[in-house]
């Protein structure tokens, strides 16, 4: 065992014994994450306006503290991000995650210390310490993760922004950073073809025992990309050497190549095991002692294991085991996976203070929050449904995160839960998270640009294709060039709204949209049938954004015409 490897297992034994304890006495662990975050926040500008030093129980802190949405706060946050100290916190942010809103300008999450430490890295250890048990080979050689930028911009008041996980990957103990088969700069290279060629082509001659990312279409992503680029691979691989095709930065290009040596062994090897499949590579055969893969398991991401088996194990010889990665988002860590079975994960109940509505009451209300029923830690049922909200100790108190999850068990005393799906109003096939705001807004500006005015539209989720689909009902006669335009400025109106949907279908995990063109009428008519299947006149509707896709024999009667982008251009 090296001496790298000795180190992550002694500090995730720390942090999953602190795990443990709190998991026996969920409600006591909880108590006390209030007490602690009213008590150190009591004097801050927020905490004075809502009476922090009071608040005592879970009765207190839900009766005077408001729950919350990003927008509700925003004025605020904007002047965190200005440099504005004690606003939510007594911690000064050390840096924001950024990820997208609802109306499209991107959210500012703060990082404060006591986020990188007990949020970040201690539920990340913890994660680390269980899969140790069930895999105690998956350190044993090299490992492969994915993760953004650390520093994307930086705030008015000079903080960075960008990705926290980027940042807890380029400030590991050097000691650490050994085992990670990726260097850094890596991550920073902008374009993505070439993103995915540099990670792959160092990763290939590596002995990599551990691939790990949130998402499984960014490793369904690795994969396709080392088949597609194993030439040049395997020849840069033979020479020691950095192929030219890809756009890489100078000084990053400088600084991989001064790593690379001749292996001409490893080369033939890689050649052999193509040549053998027939002109195929796969992980199995650069990666023959993978011990496990991490990532999402289950919401709307999930579907994409089923692609796993023709890459990982095409000839059912050895199964990789898979672990997921947790329910987590730039706001907060919520769940820590303790096997390799489904997407079950224990709630963070030593991390973040939580609290659950149910799902049926909230969405019979959904702009009443003074009517919904809060519960905490100990009140919750298995099977039951809950949308989830979170107070961490980055300055967000009872924040609605539109999340929905679902009790399936307990771990001592503590519930696990699964990520069901995004809540009202917002779909997610790879992470891009778009809003029903978000689709009005870029339709209305289509029509602006284009001139073709809509009359009736609606967005579907094809988790299949990993893509939106937009049927549309014109007012007036398009022709083909006017709805190909329409279709690209969706795309692009997208783009620059969602900055998470803009660097998923950068990065190819998000394919790109279709136009349907429906036929006169098409709104009149689903709403009619919705009348007569018993639904009264004022409720009948049509969504104007799906989670998934319509049944193909429902829609081919209503469809006048499909456009499809050019993705290569």
């Amino acid at each position: 065992m090296s001496l790298a490897s000795m180190t992550i297992r002694m500090m995730s034994s720390q942090s999953a014994k602190r795990f443990e304890a709190a998991t026996r006495d969920p409600v006591a662990a909880q108590t006390e994450k209030l007490r602690h975050l009213m008590q150190k926040n009591a004097n801050t500008e927020y905490g004075k306006r809502y009476g922090f030093a009071d608040i005592k129980t879970f009765a207190d802190y839900r009766r005077q503290v408001p729950v919350i949405s990003y927008e509700s706060i925003k004025d605020d946050m904007l002047r965190v991000i200005s440099g504005e100290k004690n606003i939510f916190t007594a911690e000064t942010p050390v840096m924001f995650a950024q990820t997208s809103g609802t109306t499209g300008d991107p959210k500012y999450i703060p990082v404060t210390p006591t986020c990188q430490g007990r949020e970040h890295k201690d539920v990340m250890r913890t994660w680390m310490s269980h899969a140790l048990k069930a895999h105690p080979d998956m350190f044993g050689g090299q490992v492969v993760t994915l993760v953004s930028p650390a520093v994307e911009g930086h705030t008015p008041c000079g903080l960075p922004f960008g990705s926290t996980s980027g940042h807890m990957y380029k400030n590991q103990p050097g000691l650490v950073r050994r085992i990670y088969a990726i260097p850094y700069e890596v991550y920073e290279i902008e374009d993505y073809a070439a993103k995915y060629f540099a990670i792959m082509r160092t990763a290939l001659e590596m002995d990599v025992r551990f691939l790990a990312t949130a998402n499984p279409s960014s490793i369904l992503k690795l994969c396709e990309k080392a088949d597609e680029y194993a030439e040049q691979i395997i020849r840069d691989i033979h020479d020691g050497s950095l192929s030219s095709d890809f756009n890489i930065d100078a000084a990053i290009r400088s600084s991989l190549s001064s790593k690379y040596r001749p292996n001409p062994s490893a080369a033939k090897a890689l050649e052999d095991a193509r040549n053998k499949r027939g002109g195929k590579l796969l992980p199995v055969d650069y990666w023959p002692k993978l011990s496990l893969i991490g990532c999402w398991k289950g919401g709307t991401v999930g579907h994409n294991l089923r692609k796993f088996p023709e890459w990982f194990d095409p000839e059912e010889r050895r199964a990789i085991p898979v672990r997921d990665w947790g329910y987590l988002s730039s706001e907060a860590r919520g769940s820590i996976p303790l096997t390799d079975r489904g997407s079950t994960g224990v709630l963070t109940v030593a991390s973040n203070l939580i609290e659950f509505v149910p799902v049926t009451e909230l969405e019979a209300k959904p702009d009443s929050p003074e009517q919904w029923s809060f519960l905490h830690i100990g009140e919750l049922e298995e099977g039951e449904e809950y949308y989830i909200f979170f107070t961490t100790t980055g300055g967000l108190y009872r924040y609605d995160i539109n999340d929905v999850v679902k009790v399936v068990g307990f771990y001592n005393q503590t519930p696990e839960i699964i990520f069901l799906r995004k809540g009202r109003g917002m779909t997610n096939l790879t992470g891009e998270k778009v809003s029903v705001n978000q689709v009005i807004v870029v339709m209305q500006k289509a029509s602006q640009i284009t001139g073709a005015v809509v009359d009736h539209f609606r967005a579907e989720a094809d988790l299949n294709a990993s893509r939106y689909i937009f049927r549309v009902e014109f007012a007036t006669h398009t022709d083909d060039a006017t709805r190909q335009a329409f279709l690209n400025n969706i795309d692009g109106e997208m783009k620059e709204l969602n900055i998470e949907y803009k660097a998923k279908r950068a990065s190819m995990r998000l394919g790109p949209p279709v136009l349907h063109v429906m036929k006169e009428g098409w709104y009149e008519r689903g709403r009619q049938k919705q009348v007569e299947a018993g639904m009264r006149a004022f409720q009948a509707k049509t969504m104007l954004l799906s989670p998934v896709k319509e049944e193909t024999t429902m829609v081919m009667p209503e469809l006048e015409a499909i456009i499809e982008m050019d993705d290569s251009k």
